[in-house]
């Protein structure tokens, strides 16, 4: 049952409780209330008060998120949607660049369409409704600037991207996710200039990272961040937002802390206390760095986000050195930290082909270990990825959830 036939069933019985009431009991006060109907919709609003969005509980810490990303939807990712019409008859040198290099080389009338095919397809509510199914409570959203429609600054770099996304964004907060019981965070993925030069920020000059190099880069986030906050504060799915994902390359640690300063002055400073979770560059993932960063209590709902995987820097590594020392590195270092609530915003099973685990038993008990290895983050987890291409059509897809949930290989509960 979803919320929308249990509040209708609620008004129902607290309609035909108030006509009783009324008609049985005490009439003159329904005279008062001058129609008997807005008595039952005041029980009904009372009553479902206490249907809360899990949202809240984990935005307070009395709830664990676990979740999933929505990889390769919002900004578009050429490995993980290999079979989507946007890269159809595009050779892979241009594909694997990203959304920005596919859209230069389209142009608006061939890539639009093709996009707007794409969001409405890759993710559905169907989707959603699966992902609740199996217990999961959170889903992480990458986007990109562009996505706003706008740029303060005055630059025009956004209008080289296909249109349309924020309306999809809007479905899945205002409706699929509320309806659901599952919790938003909206990740910026892709921030003008590019943060990290790689294929999912969009990086206009792939390799190259310009968005610390131009104030006006740095700026356009924050408005952008800023944006994303106010138009979902005083929506229940809404958990939050990391403010940026996986800086690295030129971005350089003062200009990434001043943009977080920044941001969350101006976000909290309108009232809202939505999550912020902010990311320390790419190579500084462990216990030196950001500790004492944005220390409570005077910051609040506070996540500090890594991203652990078992692939980079592992390369060479065979199974038992993966299942074992790998795994319970992940597990230490987060024991380990002292700061804000640790938040694990990436993280899968995949491995190189070193280490293929082609036993499923073993396989199943990697996952395991995994798993109880990033439930020591306060905060939680939402896996990468929710689906990838093709992992309906038989083979292992180590990377896509609901291929390891629907084949039970991956018990979390």
């Amino acid at each position: 049952m979803d919320k929308k036939q249990f509040i209708i069933i609620l008004s129902l019985i607290a309609y035909q409780l108030s006509t009783n009431y009324c008609v049985n009991i005490y009439p003159i006060f329904c005279k008062k209330i001058y129609h008997k109907f807005i008595m039952s919709l005041l029980i009904a609003f009372v009553i479902f008060g206490v249907y809360a969005h899990v949202q809240t509980d984990i935005r307070y810490g009395k709830v664990q998120s676990k979740g999933v990303n929505l990889g390769g939807w919002l900004v578009a990712e050429h490995w993980m949607t290999s079979d989507s019409v946007i890269w159809a008859g595009v050779s892979d040198d241009i594909n694997n660049r990203g959304e920005y290099a596919l859209m230069t080389h389209r142009g608006h009338a061939d890539a639009d369409w093709r996009f707007e095919q794409h969001r409405s397809q890759w993710i559905t509510e169907k989707d959603i409704i699966e992902i609740a199914k199996f217990g999961l409570n959170t889903v992480r959203v990458p986007v990109g600037y562009w996505l706003a429609g706008f740029d303060k600054t005055g630059g025009n770099s956004w209008q080289t991207f296909a249109p349309g996304a924020l309306k999809y964004l809007d479905t899945l907060i205002k409706n699929w996710a509320l309806n659901h019981n599952v919790a938003v965070l909206i990740s910026i993925h892709a921030a003008k200039g590019s943060q990290n030069g790689n294929d999912h920020s969009a990086a206009p000059d792939p390799g190259k990272t310009y968005w610390a190099q131009y104030p006006e880069n740095v700026r356009n986030t924050v408005d952008f961040a800023v944006f994303l906050a106010d138009r979902y504060r005083y929506d229940p799915a809404f958990l939050g937002i990391g403010l940026l994902n996986e800086p690295t390359g030129s971005t350089d640690e003062p200009t990434l802390k001043a943009y977080y300063e920044t941001a969350i002055k101006e976000i909290r400073g309108t009232g809202n206390d939505c999550i912020l979770s902010i990311s320390p560059l790419l190579y500084q993932q462990d216990n030196q760095h950001f500790q004492d960063f944005a220390p409570y209590p005077a910051y609040f709902n506070m996540w500090h986000e890594w991203h652990k995987y078992l692939i980079w820097g592992f390369e060479g590594q065979n199974e038992d050195q993966i299942m074992y020392a790998g795994v319970d590195g992940v597990s230490s270092s987060i024991k380990q930290w002292t700061g804000n609530w640790m938040f694990i915003g990436e993280w899968s099973v995949g491995t190189t082909e070193a280490a293929p685990f082609n036993d499923n038993n073993k396989f199943k008990q990697f996952i395991d270990r995994f798993i109880a290895a990033v439930n020591n983050a306060h905060g939680g987890w939402t896996y990468w990825t929710w689906k990838v291409s093709y992992d309906e059509n038989g083979g292992r897809y180590p990377w896509s959830l609901r291929y390891l949930l629907r084949n039970g290989m991956f018990n979390f509960k």
